[in-house]
């Protein structure tokens, strides 16, 4: 199912995106010229210019995804992306304490790259970094590199992995209530460079309505 998301251009206040990414990781002291890189294949600061992103993305607002306003989020992805049709059985939805259950799929038009963002229904007791990190090892996904920090005024826990089929993840975990969100960015391995500032992006600029 599609789910009723919006468009806006140019709608985000880009520089306070982008001061609100705040990993933890290498920091610059006295006369730096600004927050560093964790790791250079993690995009996180300053990812395009005021300038490229109102050209070339558009923020797609997500009000209420399978139909559940409490759902809703935004982000930002390039203009030219579309987005993929799902299905999720009212049976699924009812278990969103067992099952990651799908919320939106994003795909590059010519290339097998996407950004798919789902979430878990989570006890509240249950700490971040380590359902993330329940989940990735129950799922047998390889962490290449790891952050933790703050995106968009949301807690992250932040991962690039090696999955299957030599695809490099870009998958970025907040928790918001009872609830955990992931933003998984994919591309094929050949293909990550290409697009890692796209999926960095997304990553960073993703926001609960």
């Amino acid at each position: 199912m599609f789910n009723g998301w919006r468009l806006k251009k140019g709608f985000f206040l880009i520089a306070a995106l982008f001061f609100a990414a705040c990993p933890a990781g290498p920091s610059g002291g006295a006369g730096s010229a600004g927050p560093q890189e964790s790791f250079a294949d993690m995009p996180t600061f300053n990812i395009f210019s005021d300038e490229e992103i109102q050209r070339d993305f558009v923020r797609m607002d997500f009000e209420k995804p399978l139909d559940r306003s409490e759902l809703g989020f935004r982000l930002l992805i390039p203009e030219a992306w579309e987005e993929v049709a799902l299905t999720v059985s009212a049976e699924q939805l009812a278990r969103d304490d067992e099952n990651i259950i799908s919320l939106a799929l994003l795909k590059a038009p010519d290339a097998e790259v996407r950004v798919e963002i789902a979430y878990c229904r989570v006890p509240q007791t249950m700490d971040l970094a380590g359902w993330a990190r329940a989940y990735l090892e129950g799922n047998n996904l390889e962490v290449l590199h790891f952050q933790e920090g703050t995106f968009s005024k949301r807690q992250v826990f932040d991962t690039l992995l090696k999955a299957p089929e030599d695809y490099r993840v870009r998958m970025t975990f907040s928790r918001h209530g009872d609830k955990i969100y992931i933003l998984s960015g994919s591309a094929p391995g050949a293909l990550y460079e290409e697009y890692m500032k796209v999926l960095g992006l997304a990553a960073v600029s993703f926001e609960k309505s």
